[in-house]
């Protein structure tokens, strides 16, 4: 390694004297290194910034520029800064010596020369040298990676957070598919029945009037859930920071859910919205999503339940806004509830896993998707749960920056 180190090293000696450059010179040319000379201060940092030597040997007792001030100025030059500079003087003095040092010098030789000393003490701060920059290179392709793996990490969170709400935009359009047939399907009955096509009978104009009022009345069904459907696809395409309302995102969202049977026929919903809540800077859709992954969860967990609550409550302090979404399902087990936020994570069968019919399956993505969305505003969820009696998971939005909604 020695050996290696001398063949790929090259040293600059700055002394006056020109017997000891000679003797230097010839001794560690003969040891391997490449041998620059300077026979004052002013020459050696000039020498120094042209040949960029990995080490410098600089005499300290020199007339002119001595070695402490060129020691001084070839690190305070950033292109000679980080060479190693080893002192050699006559002088025993520890003043001088902790002055050098000070300077930044690595290391002392004394007058007279010790070849083997020298040499050794040559290759020792060679070596140093080698690894300080071995470490700093890796340092700084450790930093390189760690940047990659923060883009990739984060290129991987969206592309999970966006496969998460495709997953739950079909789910949602099953539903309101599957509500719109109904309602065509009540149409197309109560025309049947108005026009007498079922009975083959006469209807009187009450009768008629009557099945004309019920298809109007599933037509404007229809028309609403139209409606909230092209709101919910305008605001979802909106990317931008924008003053929102916390309570009328969710209005506009359980409208939404409205076309979804279970949602509407089978949960009783109770909603408590502090009026007073300012709105906050949020990205519409991605808001929009943290609330539709938690009743969508809500529901799946209150599935075949006999008694199924959904109690959603807007609150707030000095510095946050919280929504909670309670409901009355299976509830999470304790040594599960930590588990629920790691990504691919399910208490639902993943889909074609299911063992009954119209069981709600799951992706393992929702709740990481909602809290991945939430640290990108600084807030969180959390969540507590009882087997059996149900689950209340709870988030926070941080209020900076609010505006108070003056409507």
């Amino acid at each position: 390694m020695d050996n290696q180190t001398s063949e790929t090293s090259r040293l600059l000696i700055v002394d006056d004297q020109p017997h000891n450059l000679g003797i230097l010179f010839d001794f560690l040319t003969q040891s391997g290194f490449k041998i620059f000379v300077a026979l004052d201060g002013e020459s050696a940092i000039k020498r120094a910034e042209v040949t960029k030597p990995d080490l410098i040997i600089l005499d300290i007792m020199m007339p002119g520029i001595d070695g402490f001030e060129a020691c001084k100025r070839l690190k305070e030059n950033p292109s000679t800064q980080d060479i190693p500079i080893v002192f050699m003087t006559a002088l025993s003095d520890t003043v001088d010596k902790v002055q050098g040092f000070n300077l930044g010098a690595v290391d002392y030789i004394t007058k007279p020369i010790h070849q083997e000393e020298v040499l050794i003490r040559i290759q020792t701060h060679l070596r140093l040298h080698n690894l300080q920059n071995q470490l700093q290179k890796k340092t700084e392709e450790l930093a390189h990676l760690n940047q990659n793996l923060e883009e990739i990490v984060q290129a991987r969170t969206q592309q999970l957070i966006e496969q998460e709400k495709t997953a739950l935009i079909g789910r949602l359009t099953q539903g309101i598919v599957h509500n719109l047939r109904n309602r065509i399907q009540l149409i197309l009955s109560y025309k049947c029945l108005a026009t007498g096509e079922m009975t083959g009978e006469d209807i009187s104009q009450k009768m008629t009037l009557a099945y004309v009022d019920k298809m109007a009345e599933a037509a404007w069904d229809m028309s609403k859930i139209l409606d909230n459907l092209m709101h919910k696809s305008i605001m979802d395409h909106s990317l931008e920071l924008t003053p929102l309302n916390i309570n009328e995102i969710l209005n506009k969202e359980l409208d939404f859910w409205q076309a979804n049977l279970q949602f509407k026929h089978q949960v009783k919903k109770c909603y408590f919205w502090d009026d007073t809540i300012p709105s906050i800077p949020l990205v519409y859709t991605e808001i929009s999503q943290i609330f539709d992954n938690l009743i969508s969860n809500a529901l799946d967990a209150m599935w075949g339940k006999p008694e199924q609550k959904l109690t959603i409550i807007t609150r707030q302090d000095e510095e946050n806004v919280y929504i909670d979404v309670q409901d009355t399902g299976c509830g999470i087990a304790p040594e599960n509830l930590a588990k629920i936020f790691d990504p691919f994570y399910t208490t639902k069968p993943f889909k074609g896993e299911e063992k009954q019919e119209n069981q709600p399956t799951g992706t393992g993505l929702g709740i990481y998707t909602c809290m991945q969305i939430l640290k990108g505003f600084g807030g969180e969820i959390k969540v507590t749960s009882e087997i059996n009696k149900g689950s209340i998971f709870t988030v926070r939005i941080p209020k900076k920056n609010s505006q108070r909604n003056e409507s």
